[in-house]
């Protein structure tokens, strides 16, 4: 029996080769399982945290500036400033000697023209009376010049005409650089010559007690009680005299 020839398939020129079967698909993998939500609520709780951590200091930072802010202005008040000079003076303190330009002026009196040649000292407990002494030094010599100039040579022959002067020059002197507490000081010791509307503005007596251009009895009273100043409180505590010479 001739055995069987197997013919391989030939292609025709530019024929391409069929493709092979296809291979079987791959099995699919299994999607990964959702994310956990508990990841989420830390990631919120979190940012929750965060934002209420601001928001709580950002409200305490503004508290804390307002309440700030309403001490600085309440310790601004003049009656306050006021009181607090008064606390803080320190009584025992060693007195501090500022000496004044000497100072010569005519004198009014009998027997013709006569002249005042004086050295004055002012006496303090309050470092910072010095320069508040010397920004006002112009205004302060045009004072004294004139309680200097005022006085009758006979009344300054006097231990008590001196004295007299000497308080007057310390008043003015304390009216210049601290205004305030010598009107409340002026308030203790002449209630019918102090400054009203001073006193009202600073804080001394309340504007109710007052009537009209005068301050009850009362109110003067109860003022000074309140504030109780004395000479040794006001900058300027006693004006003395180096040298007095008069001819």
């Amino acid at each position: 029996m001739a055995e069987e020839q197997k013919v391989e398939p030939t292609l025709e020129a530019g024929a391409t080769p069929a493709p092979d079967a296809a291979p079987e698909a791959a099995p699919k993998e299994e999607a990964p399982p959702p994310k956990s939500k508990k990841k989420l609520f830390i990631i919120l709780g979190v940012l929750i945290v965060l934002i209420g951590g601001g928001v709580g200091g950002y409200m305490y930072m503004k508290k804390a500036d307002a309440e700030k802010k309403a001490a600085e202005a309440e310790a601004n008040k003049p009656e306050n400033i006021l009181k607090k000079q008064l606390t803080d003076r320190k009584e025992n303190a060693p007195p501090i000697y500022i000496p004044l330009d000497e100072m010569i002026v005519n004198l009014p009196g009998r027997g013709g023209e006569h002249y005042l040649q004086t050295k004055i000292v002012l006496r303090t407990a309050d470092p910072a009376t010095e320069g508040k002494v010397k920004k006002f030094m112009p205004v302060i010599r045009d004072k004294i010049i004139t309680v200097l100039s005022s006085r009758q040579m006979q009344e300054l022959a006097t231990v008590e005409g001196k004295t007299m002067m000497a308080r007057e020059i310390a008043f003015v002197i304390n009216s210049i650089i601290a205004p305030q507490l010598t009107a409340i000081y002026i308030l203790q010791q002449q209630p019918n010559t102090a400054d009203l509307q001073n006193l009202e503005r600073i804080g001394a007596i309340p504007k109710e007690t007052s009537t009209g251009k005068k301050i009850t009895n009362e109110a003067a009273r109860a003022a000074a009680e309140f504030w109780n100043v004395t000479e040794m409180d006001l900058p300027v505590q006693a004006v003395l005299f180096s040298s007095f010479v008069m001819q």
